[in-house]
């Protein structure tokens, strides 16, 4: 009995999804071509593989036993293709997705990173929203929220804390309304009502009664360059507040903490650029957290 590999692809695509054509569409080919190739599978093998029930199509208790041995098999076919792509090249950019404010602590602090690893550079890549890495679609992840599916590998980095800051100069000036906590004659910059859902806006209403900040703007480092430039206090990470030489009136928040963590796909274990530069940023980003 000689099997196709293509096959075997199709047949773990086709049970981890529970459809002909949802399995089609990933693997960008037609349904009736899934259909086919499964029916003369399963003939070959002289196993049935599929059911029907009224969930639709899952796999039957023999199925379910190769389907887990197909699962590894492709699993570590995508292993072996980043390996040799890793010992094919000559340079690699290691793309790391993270939030503004860590991309730009990060960014004073690459040189560091990748010093004695020649031909290996960084791209950061910065969104508020998740990468996914399932996808290929970075090669490391920082995140404030730990996965909890997917073939991934999770490393904690600590807590990320928040304060209060601003310029020496608008602390002076606001000195009296500071030391009576009287906080709404302040000036404060933050996130425009339309991003609401923000923890830092919701923090600032429901504890200091600020419902709508003086200056509102749609992206943290449009909050930190306010900041920066005198324009009013605002809730910033405190490895943000202390890197940049701000003043600091509170700190930390309580109820304003998020643990990190530094997630990278289980492939990527067999890429030597990717792993030195995961242990890299994580020894870095502990101490720049802990700030």
């Amino acid at each position: 009995m000689k099997l196709d590999w293509d096959d075997i692809q199709i047949f773990q695509k086709v049970g981890e999804l529970g459809s002909f054509s949802k399995a089609a569409q990933v693997l960008d080919i037609s349904q009736p071509t899934v259909s086919r190739r499964m029916y003369h599978f399963q003939e070959t093998l002289g196993v049935s593989l599929f059911e029907r029930s009224d969930k639709g199509l899952v796999l039957s208790e023999k199925g379910k036993v190769l389907f887990d041995m197909a699962f590894d098999m492709t699993r570590n076919a995508d292993a072996f293709q980043l390996a040799a792509q890793s010992l094919m090249q000559k340079s690699q950019t290691v793309r790391v997705a993270c939030s503004p404010l860590v991309g730009l602590a990060l960014s004073d602090n690459l040189d560091e990173v990748i010093a004695g690893l020649p031909g290996v550079h960084i791209a950061l890549l910065t969104s508020v929203n998740f990468v996914n890495l399932e996808k290929g679609e970075a090669d490391i992840a920082l995140r404030n929220q730990r996965p909890d599916k997917g073939n991934l590998r999770v490393q904690s980095l600590g807590g990320n804390h928040f304060g209060i800051y601003g310029t020496s100069e608008l602390k002076k000036r606001f000195h009296q309304e500071i030391m009576q906590e009287n906080w709404q004659a302040c000036p404060w910059v933050g996130y425009h009502s339309s991003m609401s859902q923000m923890p830092s806006r919701r923090w600032l209403a429901k504890n200091l009664g600020v419902t709508s900040p003086n200056l509102q703007v749609d992206h943290s480092l449009l909050i930190l360059n306010a900041a920066r430039r005198g324009k009013g206090f605002a809730i910033l990470p405190t490895f943000t507040g202390e890197m940049e030489g701000l003043e600091s009136l509170k700190r930390p928040l309580p109820d304003l903490v998020f643990e990190n963590w530094l997630v990278s796909h289980e492939q990527t274990t067999h890429n030597s650029a990717i792993s030195q530069v995961k242990q890299r940023l994580h020894k870095k980003l502990k101490r720049i957290f802990a700030l």
